[in-house]
């Protein structure tokens, strides 16, 4: 019945993630084209290809039949009216700076090693002798069960059971450990993205409101995850009793989580303060990767919009958050940035930026997957794989576990 169960879930998450990845790639433009628009606000549309670079002025582009090939400049023509260049989704990663590109990839393997760091720091005050390359092995290995294999497995659990083979008679902390990497890393992602809206409140009021709702969230379960007297005003133990059985039990473990770590306040602070780090890096991994494109969207929005969207993406709706990543990219980006693309219509604008926000999506999560193939080759030399075993294994210990265990 559970395997049952499990395979439904899976079909439903497939169906989501294909549902919104047709919506979100039938919106944006796959054809080259031009738009001739009239002081009467007729438009002409027309197909063609885009030769060479698409931001180039003037730009050299093939149409009609016979074909003719013609340069174009952009804005007010002879004739009156203005002049649109509208390149496809895939003529911008033609056009693709190497550079540029490299230099978000370095960036992102940077981030990978300060994630392990923070991780690092956790075992460490859990008493796990961990070395820091295990940490940053383990780490990748992890990034390639998230990036690369499908299924409900995740990498987090797949590093939690690596540490509780090495260290059998600590299962719980290892696990504790890997859940509050991620809280932290999530914390982090927010604070960041809470201190620079405040750079520029008039344009990004309504992703501010966001933004301090989710500090206020963490903040508020921090203060009763680390306060005995509001636990017990609350009746916190009481409250998830009443949930049901496979919620409580998720709930309980968190705050377990979190709880464990109230004697660790230092280790706790530092790993926020990693975690900004990380994300300073790591938005400045995609912000690279988008100049590479041709993006003409500015470094201050990035930093904005990235948190917001990971942050969402990071709900496991959809596998890796494929799907709503991209719909949030495409939403987000025509909406704050069609005023950075230059001697375009507002409407037009709007669509350019919604499809440059796709093809960038979509390239970073590409990128994300090569990169986690390391971790693929780490598991190939591996000689004390996780099994499917250990998995099922694992699960069924700790639920027979938190069945039997009492609160704290």
């Amino acid at each position: 019945m559970a395997a049952v169960k499990g395979t439904v879930i899976k079909l439903i998450k497939l169906v989501l993630v294909a549902g919104l990845m047709w919506w979100v790639f039938s919106s944006v433009h796959w054809q080259d084209a031009v738009d001739y628009r009239g002081a009467d606000k007729s438009v002409e549309h027309v197909v063609g290809k885009i030769e060479g670079s698409w931001s180039a002025e003037p730009v050299t582009f093939r149409s009609g039949q016979p074909e003719t090939v013609r340069a174009l400049h952009r804005g007010r023509q002879a004739d009156g009216r203005e002049l649109d260049i509208v390149p496809g989704f895939l003529t911008y990663w033609k056009n693709l700076d190497g550079w540029l590109f490299a230099l978000g990839a370095f960036c992102y393997f940077v981030t990978s090693l300060i994630a392990s760091t923070r991780w690092w720091w956790l075992l460490r005050v859990n008493g796990m002798n961990v070395g820091v390359l295990e940490a940053v092995r383990l780490t990748w290995i992890g990034t390639f069960f998230n990036n690369v294999v499908p299924g409900q497995t995740g990498g987090d659990l797949i590093k939690a059971i690596y540490i509780m083979k090495q260290f059998p008679n600590q299962r719980v902390p290892a696990l504790v450990s890997v859940i509050v990497d991620r809280v932290l890393g999530l914390a982090s992602l927010a604070i960041l993205g809470a201190v620079v809206v405040l750079f520029d409140l008039a344009e990004f009021g309504a992703m501010a409101l966001a933004i301090w709702g989710v500090i206020a969230m963490v903040l508020l379960l921090g203060l009763f995850a680390f306060s005995r007297r509001l636990r017990q005003l609350i009746r916190l133990k009481a409250l998830l009793n009443r949930l049901p059985h496979r919620i409580g039990n998720l709930l309980k473990l968190i705050d377990e989580a979190v709880f464990f770590y109230r004697g660790h306040k230092r280790v706790i602070a530092l790993s926020l303060l990693a975690g900004i780090v990380n994300h300073i890096v790591s938005v400045a991994s995609v912000m690279f990767i988008g100049q590479a494109l041709g993006i003409p969207l500015p470094p201050m929005p990035y930093f904005v919009l990235l948190p917001v969207i990971n942050i969402i993406s990071a709900v496991p709706v959809a596998p890796n958050g494929w799907g709503i990543g991209e719909a949030l990219y495409r939403a987000l980006f025509a909406k704050y940035g069609w005023k950075y693309v230059p001697n375009v219509a507002q409407g037009m604008a709007r669509e350019i930026m919604g499809t440059q926000g796709v093809a960038l999506s979509v390239l970073y999560r590409l990128h994300l997957t090569l990169w986690s193939l390391l971790g693929g080759l780490f598991v190939l030399f591996e000689k004390n794989r996780v099994t499917r075993e250990d998995i099922q294994h694992e699960v069924e210990l700790e639920e027979h576990e938190r069945d039997v265990r009492p609160a704290s």
